[in-house]
């Protein structure tokens, strides 16, 4: 009787932790908040990239560099009094002379379109390496959501199946074990990987990026 007691016992706590593990829903498709977390990690991402600031320096003051050349030509000249408390004063200028080409005005007009459709077009691609790189911890996150279930489904099994402590069970021989523990840490290191790849296409150091997306949770 003691035993069909435990036995009992140990269901009812075993039914509340898979209700408690199975609650978690799954994502099925991509919500109003991931959107608006992209476009913040766009944003992110466009302002640290190296390419977007180099893009968008071409289109600036770099773009006239050649355009206009200074030249700076130091000057001196003396002056003699012929008197014994005066007798010479030297004065020292520069004289800045102004050069501007025309031919090379209009060229920078001319390809003022082509570097802004360069700009458009980098920041267009680093937008798709964060939208794709988020997709890809996004199904990282879930793959680790649904081997973790796996994991407790087998420890409510094993601990049903053996009524002895779950900690016999985790052994090496144990093949089934090996399987679900394996494949959860596979998953593990693929969602740490995603977001580290992540962390890296926005700018930001991982830890700033699980922030902003426990924020979002």
């Amino acid at each position: 009787m003691k035993v069909l007691s435990g036995i009992y016992l140990a269901l009812i706590f075993i039914g509340f932790s898979a209700v408690a593990v199975a609650s978690e829903k799954l994502q099925t498709e991509i919500t109003e908040e991931d959107l608006l977390l992209i476009n913040k990690l766009v944003r992110i991402a466009q302002r640290n990239s190296h390419q977007v600031r180099k893009a968008k320096n071409a289109m600036g003051f770099n773009a006239f560099v050649d355009i206009v050349s200074i030249e700076l030509s130091p000057s001196q000249s003396r002056t003699s009094y012929n008197t014994s408390d005066f007798p010479s004063e030297e004065e020292q200028s520069f004289y800045m002379s102004l050069t501007i080409d025309p031919i090379k005005i209009f060229t920078a007009i001319d390809n003022i379109p082509i570097m802004k459709a360069h700009l458009r077009e980098t920041k267009q691609q680093t937008r798709l390496k964060v939208i794709k790189q988020y997709f890809a911890y996004l199904q990282a996150r879930q793959a680790s959501k649904i081997v973790a279930y796996r994991m407790q489904q087998f420890r409510e099994r094993e601990r049903i199946a053996s009524n002895v402590s779950l900690r016999s069970s985790q052994q090496l021989d144990n093949a089934d074990y090996v399987a679900v523990a394996t494949d959860m840490l596979n998953k593990n290191m693929q969602e740490r990987l995603a977001l580290e790849e992540l962390a890296e296409v926005v700018g930001f150091s991982s830890q700033e990026i699980k922030n902003i997306l426990n924020k979002q949770d």
